[in-house]
Parts: C-alpha cells; sequence; structure tokens
C-alpha cells in the first residue's frame, strides 16, 4: 500500500484492527464502526440487561413536571459523578428563567455516595436516621413517591420524542438530540394545557362542565 493511500485510509485501518483485536472483558471497546460515541449502559433489568447508547440525565421538577434539565454524559460515567454536571447546567436555565438552584434533588439508589452537591441536598430511597419523626418520614416518602413518576416520562421522551434512537452523528449529535426531546417533552405538555383550558372555557361558555378527575372528555350537564 503506497503512503498516500495508508494515510488516507488510515485511520478507519486502525478502528477495524481495534475491533477485531478486543475482547469481551477489555474497556473502551467500540461497539460500532461508524459512531464512536457509542456505549454499553448496563440497565439491571430482567426484559433489557443491556443498552448501547450513550448515558443521558433527566432532571424534572417535582411539581410542574416540566423538565428542567437534559444532559448526556459521553463514556457512561457512574450516576453519582453526573449530579454535578447536571445541576449546574440547571442552575443555569433557571437562572435564566428567574430561579435559582434547588435545595433539594431526589434520585433513585444509583446515585448512592454524595449526600451533599454544592449547595443541594441529595436524597435517595433508604433506612432513614432512626430519630426521624413520623412527619419527616411522610415527607421524605412523598418525595419518592414523586420522584418515581419520572420514569414514565423518560419511557414518553424515548419512544415518542426520538430517543429510543438517535440519528444526529458524534457526542454534540447526542447533546442536540436530548436538548430538543426534552423541550418537545414541555412544549406537548403546555399545548395539552392549553387544550384543557379551552375545554374548559367552551363547557362553561355552553352551560356544560368537565369532570376536572376524569379523563373522559364526554361533557355532564350541570
Amino acid at each position: 500500500m503506497s503512503a498516500e493511500a495508508l494515510d488516507y485510509y488510515g485511520v478507519s485501518l486502525s478502528l477495524f484492527l481495534q475491533v477485531l483485536a478486543q475482547k469481551r472483558g477489555d474497556k473502551n471497546k467500540r461497539y460500532s464502526l461508524h459512531e464512536p460515541a457509542v456505549w454499553c449502559i448496563a440497565k439491571g433489568k430482567v426484559s433489557k440487561k443491556y443498552e448501547f447508547g450513550c448515558k443521558v440525565s433527566v432532571v424534572r421538577g417535582a411539581h410542574s413536571g416540566v423538565i428542567v434539565g437534559m444532559k448526556n454524559f459521553p463514556g457512561n460515567p457512574y450516576d453519582g459523578n453526573t449530579l454535578e454536571a447536571s445541576l449546574d447546567q440547571v442552575e443555569r436555565i433557571r437562572k435564566d428563567a428567574g430561579g435559582n438552584r434547588p435545595s433539594i434533588a431526589v434520585g433513585d439508589r444509583g446515585y448512592r455516595g454524595p449526600k451533599m452537591v454544592g449547595t443541594t441536598q441529595i436524597c435517595i430511597p433508604g433506612r432513614g436516621r432512626k430519630d426521624q419523626t413520623y412527619y419527616e418520614k411522610q415527607k421524605q416518602r412523598k418525595r419518592f413517591r414523586r420522584r418515581a413518576g419520572i420514569e414514565p416520562v423518560i419511557g414518553h421522551l424515548k419512544h415518542d420524542h426520538r430517543m429510543l434512537r438517535n440519528y444526529l452523528h458524534g457526542e454534540l449529535g447526542d447533546a442536540i438530540n436530548c436538548l430538543l426531546a426534552g423541550a418537545a417533552f414541555n412544549l406537548k405538555m403546555r399545548l395539552n394545557q392549553i387544550r384543557a383550558l379551552i375545554w374548559r372555557v367552551l363547557a362553561l361558555m355552553s352551560g356544560w362542565v368537565v369532570p376536572q378527575k376524569s379523563h373522559n372528555r364526554r361533557l355532564l350537564p350541570i
């Protein structure tokens, strides 16, 4: 092979050699020839033990349900090591909207380790302190129940907003894809609220009422 051809195909040849030489227990393996930003992520679930892609942190408001942070992390780091960067992004976004850094962040047991990140307290499910009062225990349980509500949100992000498969290239493509997915989720939630408000106004103007806690859109007479 000539020097010009070797210079032209050198990167591809080194990639092929790396794929052929790597073994099962090696670190920093290549899982895709056309996409370098792909890692093996252990899910720990019976139905799906592993996923191949990029790890994304999702931060959602406890009361509003609005996604306030979407950040990708190349290299499949430990979840606890992603907290600082995720909270910094949330602080920057909330500051632009007139808010501040959250004082409490609730996560699952995958974030075991740090108790404080900056000025933010990290809460994860556990046995709790022995000197906790009944009120404190109930407050903690409510927080963890709200945190569990992010699981269906992640499912909607994957299946409804194209986070299940990313068609953009590289780490920059991963960052753009997750940010657009979070923005689309918030926009759809706002449009649903506007639609519900329009239905309510039309119902009141026509002398009918829509039940508050029912998913049925059938109008009931007053």
